[in-house]
């Protein structure tokens, strides 16, 4: 049995440019690293920590506080357009500290069910001017 790790319910308020997601409270569970992630990236520097998992199928995103650094982990999801250009659907905020996990799905609704067989980049960062950003992408095929 893997273990799980305490998540946080998000709540959405609406920004210019897609939907902001941040931790408000501890109420649904998360696997931990090791999981059945597709996809697990960190924050440039890994000693200040922000880690993002993602599960294609489901298109499940998590962003989670990954050191007690007095930084919020954050992510940017974007959808590849015909143009090439990558826009922002959504933003997620872990904003409880050290353990504390922002998470989205396709089952949420509105911009947070990507295209499929489009490319998406996903951005995990600290804090709101982007310190230490890690920009990732991935082809959404599940």
């Amino acid at each position: 049995m893997r273990n799980k790790i305490a998540a946080l319910v998000a709540t959405t308020a609406f920004v210019a440019g897609g939907t902001l997601m941040t931790a408000t409270s501890a109420s649904a569970t998360v696997d931990p690293p090791g999981g059945s992630w597709d996809h697990t990236w960190k924050t440039t520097d890994a000693a200040k920590g922000g880690t993002v998992y993602v599960e294609e199928n489901g298109d499940v995103v998590s962003v989670c506080d990954s050191a007690a650094d007095g930084l919020s982990a954050r992510a940017d999801v974007a959808v590849q357009s015909s143009s090439g250009q990558y826009d922002v659907r959504y933003h997620l905020v872990s904003s409880n500290g050290l353990g504390s996990c922002a998470t989205a799905r396709a089952s949420d609704g509105g911009t947070h069910d990507l295209p499929e067989h489009v490319n998406i980049g996903v951005t995990v960062f600290l804090g709101p001017d982007y310190q230490h950003a890690s920009t990732h992408y991935y082809l959404n095929d599940h």
